[in-house]
């Protein structure tokens, strides 16, 4: 092939053979976690995020480049989840602004749109860190822009994008210490050399297809009547490679699902367990499955989120009804585990976002969140480094009252803004003083390693205990205990008053009660304890 020209069928194509590119190796990439907290999901975001682009187009006929590229740049900015996600969806905004004008593009239109996205990508964080995705798109725009001329044709260009890609990827850990540390390439780098790799044999004329693994699941089919009246919780569905299909034992899945999972339907085939099932508790679901094989597909869906946003609807958008008395503030909040999601109702949380540490919202949920708070202007916490960006960029998506994003990075920080907060005060005070209550909080984040890590000279062995503070790690110990108390001293000040002690559904109330009975022996200080019910971590603990 020497094509001269992109075009919308070529493009949809490229995307799709990208997509699957990505799909067949999303667990590769989850597996570049760096940190060794249970919760890779680069490689997950990053697929929902340009999925939702494939989706949107799959179905355009008859169409110019234009139209297919506008509506990917749209999907993908709704459909962003984590900050790999933001990030991949602002470099395709970047390619689109300029592809959007043209019916059909030429090489030096596609150098035009690398160079775009390079900028738009940089400028969607605060901070910008070399050794990432950014660094990715900067040193493939620049390739291009050096070498790229009218005589090349597309297929030039994504083959340089490819072998430039891969120069930078294998380079990351040279450019970010961590990296190197962990022995890992970067993976949103990696994430996104596989879908440019899929364009790339799209255009060498060899698409790539999603595995027959991936093939198997259309086989197994569902007949499912939903009741409405159910649908709370997590529509949870999954494919699980079984180990031993000649044991497997439907009924006692069944029965051993049933007493927490709702409408059950399961299905064997060639050695494939497909279960559907609705539940409060998605992450114990998941975790009782995984004895019986590894997972080849997870999907979960939020059907409390999903029939906020379909009651908002049916009802002509009943805040519409009550927008003449809006309360003067708002607070959208993201969390897990019911305990945490209890309190902060309790604290005047007026929409709960389900979901966090391995299930970052995406950009369309934290908007439909918003939109459903009649107020005049709505505070977000996303309560997870991870969800920050895709809660800024749904912040510029509302125009209709003001969005205030707190960058709170934890579930604790997250609960320290709600107890600061009113909604019948201004926004500039609630703002001031949420921002003075964060500042003086302390938070123990606590794990158990899900492999054996050495980051910033702390050594962790797969199975011990860390103990971690602001995405730092400060030590690992054989117990949950003997983390805790060989940390907590380096976070209680002179004017340290109180410590909440937050405990997660793997963590039991009387480990909560050893801690506590060790620092009321130890520190003058107040001591509360509260059964979160939190996923990952074992132990939230906020000192203030």
């Amino acid at each position: 092939m020497n094509t001269k020209t992109l075009n919308a069928q070529m493009f949809k194509f490229a995307l799709e053979s990208g997509v699957n590119n990505l799909a067949n190796n999303v667990e590769k990439i989850n597996s570049l976690n760096v940190f060794p907290v249970p919760d890779g999901d680069t490689g997950s975001n990053m697929l929902a995020t340009i999925n939702s682009a494939y989706e949107a187009i799959k179905n355009m006929d008859s169409v110019t480049l234009s139209d297919v590229v506008k509506e990917t740049s749209k999907a993908m900015l709704f459909g962003a989840r984590g900050n790999s996600g933001v990030i991949l969806s602002q470099i395709f905004r970047g390619l689109s602004e300029i592809l959007e004008t043209k019916k059909e593009a030429n090489v030096i239109d596609l150098v035009k749109a690398f160079e775009n996205a390079q900028k738009k990508a940089y400028q969607s964080v605060l901070k910008p860190v070399e050794g990432t995705i950014l660094t990715f798109i900067r040193e493939v725009a620049q390739a291009l822009k050096e070498n790229i001329t009218e005589s090349n044709s597309i297929e030039d260009c994504f083959k340089l994008v490819v072998e430039q890609g891969k120069k930078t990827t294998i380079n990351s850990p040279n450019l970010l210490k961590i990296l190197k540390e962990s022995g890992v390439t970067d993976s949103g780098s990696e994430g996104i050399l596989l879908i440019f790799e899929g364009f790339n044999s799209f255009f060498s004329g060899i698409p790539i297809q999603r595995l027959k693994i991936e093939e198997k699941e259309k086989d197994l089919i569902f007949n499912l009547e939903h009741n409405k009246e159910e649908e709370f919780g997590y529509c949870t569905e999954c494919i699980v490679d079984l180990k031993n299909p000649n044991k497997f034992n439907k009924n006692k899945i069944i029965n051993d699902l049933e007493k927490h999972v709702k409408s059950i339907v399961i299905v064997e085939q060639e050695g494939y367990l497909k279960i559907h099932g609705h539940t409060l508790k998605p992450g114990s679901m998941l975790n009782y499955l995984q004895k019986y094989g590894e997972f080849v597909k997870i999907k979960s869906e939020n059907m409390t989120l999903q029939s906020n946003q379909n009651s908002t609807t049916e009802s002509d958008n009943s805040t519409n009804s009550e927008n003449s008395n809006p309360s003067l503030s708002g607070l959208v909040s993201c969390n897990n585990g019911q305990g945490i999601i209890s309190l902060m109702k309790q604290n005047g949380t007026d929409f709960i976002i389900e979901g966090g540490q391995t299930d970052n919202p995406s950009t369309q949920d934290i908007v439909t969140a918003i939109n459903s708070v009649n107020a005049k202007s709505v505070f977000v916490l996303p309560n997870n480094s991870n969800i920050i960006l895709a809660a800024q960029q749904a912040a510029k998506i509302v125009t209709n009252k003001k969005v205030i994003v707190i960058p709170t990075k934890n579930q604790v920080q997250g609960i320290e803004a709600s107890l600061n907060f009113n909604k019948d005060t201004k926004w500039q005070d609630n703002k001031e003083l949420i921002e003075e209550s964060l500042g003086t909080l302390r938070v123990l984040e606590v794990f158990q390693a899900s492999k054996d890590a050495k980051i910033n000279n702390v050594k962790v062995k797969k199975d011990q205990f860390v103990a971690m503070e602001n995405n730092k790690l400060l030590k690992a110990k054989a117990s949950a205990y003997d983390v805790i108390i060989d940390t907590i001293e380096s976070l209680i000040t002179q004017d340290s008053e109180m410590i909440y002690i937050y405990y997660g559904d793997l963590a039991t109330e009387s480990e909560a009660l050893e801690i506590q009975n060790y620092l009321e022996q130890n520190y003058d200080l107040e001591i509360v304890i509260k059964n979160g019910q939190q996923k990952i971590f074992n132990f939230l603990i906020g000192v203030v």
